[in-house]
């Protein structure tokens, strides 16, 4: 992506690149600009403003957004080739002095506000640009009321970052990103950045059930989670305020069987997949001999064979509260908790989520809220545009349509095709 970076880009007239989709230009150039009120107002909120008179909160986005979707290896290389970008330039208010080329901040200024600098000015972003998803109402073959939680490690150096707790292992230390995400969406609804000291069910915890708005949000929807977050006194939790449940039974458990159900025993095929039911029942999950534990009564417990491109299958064994659902479906259920995984290669592969733009807790923040900012901004183009959702082509897309942005030459307005006997009609 950096052959997008060259200086021999300095012309900005879109008719060098006749390959640029002309309609997700004119939306980038609308949105970038809206932005700004909306960051005026959280930078306001959290005091992002104060002693910066000359590098605000909407020139340190242009910057962080440029570096994001450049693809810059470093922010130093981000700042130099920033500096050939007339109308970036523009855009942020950082003028470049009379005798300068670059922007007209230091080097150190910008990498230093990474740090200094509030992340909840960016964190602002991410509100309003999911109502924005939202209100697009993107059409998907998935469960709308479906969410998955699932966390994903950001490794970092105890040298660099001496602020993090020390691990037993030195491959164990980093943060944690804790995700609640919507794949019928494509959406993060929520996330929790924690240290390696707190696991994913402590992670749950705080995310969702010490939190009785986010609880009462989630009333009515279906939470999937994988075995790191298995608790029976959370699951319980979780159901009796009105959360639906879709797990793996861990092989340990103890349950008792209080009921064979009859089920479909047929395959159920998907792309790549193959999926055979082989047991449904009523059970009542836990033991009562285990105190720190809870019961579960009225849980079903679906046991499956799934085949996925291997030759052997996997069994599966689902516990959920699902009752309106056949037992296939079920099982789909947990597989689409697959979409979180796929999101989070998306995060570090494309979006460069391990690029971090500092070893600092502020600046580990700012990291990972700059890359569901810059998902979002591509999954709304992708909406307004032929792409259709997420591609690392419309990343690119994106990446050159910021260089060559220039908010002083508005868009030429379509012509009148001159017809044979045009101008007669109009006499």
């Amino acid at each position: 992506m950096t052959c997008a970076l060259e200086p021999s880009i300095t012309d900005s007239s879109p008719l060098r690149y006749p390959g640029i989709n002309r309609h997700l230009r004119r939306y980038l150039k609308a949105l970038i600009p809206s932005l700004q009120a909306c960051l005026t107002q959280s930078a306001q909120s959290c005091g992002a403003e104060r002693y910066r008179k000359h590098f605000d909160s909407f020139a340190h986005f242009i910057l962080l957004l440029f570096h994001s979707l450049s693809g810059s290896p470093s922010l130093r290389q981000t700042y130099a080739t920033f500096s050939i970008c007339p109308g970036l330039i523009a855009l942020s208010g950082l003028d470049p002095p009379p005798r300068g080329a670059g922007p007209g901040i230091s080097f150190s200024e910008f990498a230093h506000s990474n740090s200094s600098r509030p992340y909840e000015f960016l964190l602002g972003l991410i509100p309003s640009l999911s109502h924005q998803v939202l209100a697009q109402k993107p059409h998907s073959s998935l469960p709308k009321e479906l969410l998955v939680l699932d966390s994903t490690f950001l490794p970092l150096s105890m040298a660099l970052a001496s602020w993090l707790p020390r691990a037993q292992k030195k491959s164990g230390e980093g943060v944690r990103v804790q995700v609640e995400y919507s794949p019928a969406l494509d959406l993060p609804e929520h996330f929790l950045i924690t240290d390696s000291r707190t696991n994913d069910c402590q992670g749950l915890d705080e995310l969702v059930l010490d939190q009785p708005a986010e609880l009462a949000r989630l009333r009515g929807q279906t939470l999937v989670v994988d075995l790191g977050y298995y608790s029976h006194r959370r699951y319980l939790t979780l159901l009796d305020s009105g959360i639906h449940l879709v797990s793996r039974l861990n092989e340990q458990a103890h349950y008792e069987l209080e009921e064979e159900l009859p089920h479909q025993e047929n395959l159920f095929c998907l792309p790549g997949e193959r999926v055979r039911v082989l047991s449904d029942a009523l059970i009542t999950l836990g033991s009562p001999n285990n105190r720190a534990g809870a019961l579960i009564p009225n849980l079903r417990l679906v046991q499956a064979e799934v085949w996925r491109g291997r030759d052997e299958p996997l069994l599966y064994q689902i516990i959920t509260d699902r009752w309106d659902l056949p037992a296939s479906e079920v099982v789909l259920l947990y597989l689409y908790r697959w979409g979180i995984e796929l999101f989070f290669r998306w995060l570090k592969s494309h979006i460069k989520l391990d690029r971090l733009l500092g070893y600092s807790p502020n600046a580990v923040t700012l990291s990972v809220i700059l890359a569901l900012v810059v998902h979002l901004i591509c999954l709304l183009a992708g909406m307004e545009t032929n792409y259709g959702g997420r591609s690392a082509a419309l990343l690119r897309q994106l990446a050159l349509l910021l260089t060559l942005l220039d908010l002083s030459h508005p868009p030429p307005m379509p012509r009148q095709l001159v017809l044979p006997g045009w101008e007669e009609a109009l006499c």
